[in-house]
């Protein structure tokens, strides 16, 4: 396969380490430096590396939210990074509903007609993790896994977070999910020059991708451990901890998805009901339930081009002033309890709800989730504690402690709806509240995948487009990637024989 290369320190001239410079630090080819000469760098002169790393560490955060990530030569106002990846997931699934066909951003996906080797959305979505991949390998290879300064430390576990992240979403964009696939061809691992015995450049079955995972994971977390990050654009132990809970729950790792969701909440508490409906909520990354995100700025913002221009109905983006609002699907809306306080983050004419002017002008379903920020700046909220305590709550519930599990999700329950007092619950009744508690921030296609639902959008009463009122099985690959056809033409690990298969039923039934 033809990705980045792994770039480490390569200029040696300077014997005394401690008195090297920041212009010593050349980026050239890896095979002129050795593993103990960049050891001995990591270990004595932590700020000169530290002068190095720090720039693509930052870069590699800003990556996530990057316009154009696939560089092309063409307006692309659906990619605009990781938050480009979560929309287009929900976009396929029946969670969301268009109102309008619109100009053909995320139309298509909506559509599931953008599956294909040909087409450009399996190539954003492969060329997207595996260059956070190569960002993250290029910062492996140059941090020692013995080093002890406690930045660098925590930039290689970050690093190896990323790493972990990446392969594990890319596992499931493009093979079946693990549980019952166990050795089905996923993708390829892709490591450092020092681990490329443990690479497997062509599609390696699907326990061996999330058996690095795992390992990148744990080694990742160990290292961020007791490091107190600077804000929380940055990834730290806990964060590492919830992203790590998430994948357990793929793999049907119940005791680690438990250990780790616990982890990563610690410290943290859910909204109110008034803090759910106020305005910053979910666009603010200061808010107290916010663990993970991008402050998105003046200088980063990418205006039309960007998550909050399709779902933030208020703005003059696609989602608010041209029309093409986001809605929750209808038969969802209808699962929630009448006091519960989510409903007021959708509008509806028979909520009893006191709406604006203009809110009261947007068609029944459409959110009203994410507020208008000014100059489009509103920011990315990657991972929340709402979705830690789902997550412990759902493992609970697999495990068959529906008792121990109920208690957990009422820690989020009794913030939302007064009237829920379940006292066991099962995995469904989790999932339910994942729905409704995580609508529109890029899980719903994910979960499907992984608990083998199928995407009904063909009931009495669906609010979906009548050309879009599909019915899709569990295990269709209507809802996965083919290999991206550049990617097959130019590597030397993958050829047509190992192509996924095109799906051949049909999408009404």
């Amino acid at each position: 396969m033809k990705f980045n290369k792994i770039l480490i320190l390569s200029a040696i001239a300077c014997l005394g380490f401690q008195s090297c410079s920041k212009d010593f630090f050349e980026v050239e080819d890896a095979s002129v430096v050795s593993k103990d000469q960049i050891d001995e760098i990591g270990n004595s002169s932590p700020d000169a590396l530290i002068d190095v790393v720090e720039p693509l560490m930052l870069g590699l955060n800003n990556y996530t939210y990057q316009y154009n990530t696939q560089g092309s030569g063409s307006t692309v106002h659906e990619d605009f990074g990781l938050m480009g990846i979560y929309h287009l997931g929900d976009v396929m699934n029946d969670d969301l509903a268009f109102y309008i066909r619109g100009n053909g951003w995320f139309t298509f996906d909506y559509e599931l007609d953008y599956w294909g080797e040909q087409y450009k959305r399996p190539y954003f979505y492969w060329n997207f993790f595996y260059t956070v991949i190569a960002k993250a390998n290029e910062i492996i290879a140059l941090i020692s896994p013995e080093v002890t300064d406690a930045n660098l430390k925590a930039y290689r576990g970050a690093a190896l977070t990323y790493r972990a992240f990446a392969h594990a979403y890319l596992a499931q964009m493009f093979q079946q999910t693990y549980v019952g696939n166990e050795e089905a061809p996923g993708v390829p691992v892709v490591l450092t020059n020092a681990e490329s015995a443990e690479a497997i450049p062509g599609r390696a079955p699907l326990n061996k991708v999330y058996a690095q995972v795992e390992k990148d994971f744990k080694a990742g977390i160990a290292l961020l451990e007791g490091w107190e990050r600077p804000d929380k654009t940055m990834i730290d132990a806990q964060v590492a901890s919830g992203l790590y809970s998430r994948i357990c729950l793929v793999t049907n790792n119940w005791d680690d998805a438990i250990t780790y969701a616990r982890k990563a909440r610690e410290g943290y508490s859910v909204f109110s009901p008034a803090e759910l409906a106020a305005g910053e909520a979910f666009n603010n990354i200061n808010s107290k339930e916010w663990m993970w995100g991008a402050d998105i700025t003046s200088v980063t913002t990418t205006m039309f081009a960007s998550f909050f221009s399709f779902v933030c109905s208020y703005d003059a983006g696609y989602g608010g002033e041209v029309g093409a609002y986001r809605m929750i699907d209808a038969n969802l809306y209808s699962q929630m309890g009448a006091n519960d306080a989510r409903k007021a983050l959708f509008k509806h004419s028979g909520s009893g709800a006191q709406y604006t002017a203009y809110e009261s002008e947007l068609p029944d379903y459409t959110n009203i989730k994410f507020k208008k920020v000014a100059n489009w700046e509103a920011d990315y909220v990657y991972m929340r504690v709402s979705e830690m305590i789902l997550n412990e709550a759902e493992a609970l519930a697999h495990k068959g402690d529906g008792a121990a599990a109920a208690t957990v999700l009422k820690e989020l329950m009794s913030q939302r709806d007064p009237s829920w007092n379940l006292s066991t619950v099962t995995p469904e009744v989790v999932y339910q509240q994942r729905r409704l508690e995580l609508w529109g921030e890029g899980f719903s296609l994910f979960d499907h995948l992984r608990l083998k639902k199928g995407v009904e959008r063909n009931y009495e009463g669906s609010n979906h487009l009548a050309s879009a009122q599909y019915t899709i099985a569990p295990d269709s690959w209507y809802l996965h990637f083919q290999i991206p056809l550049r990617e097959l033409d130019n590597s030397s690990d993958l050829n047509a024989e190992d192509q996924n298969p095109a799906p051949t039923e049909s999408k009404y039934k």
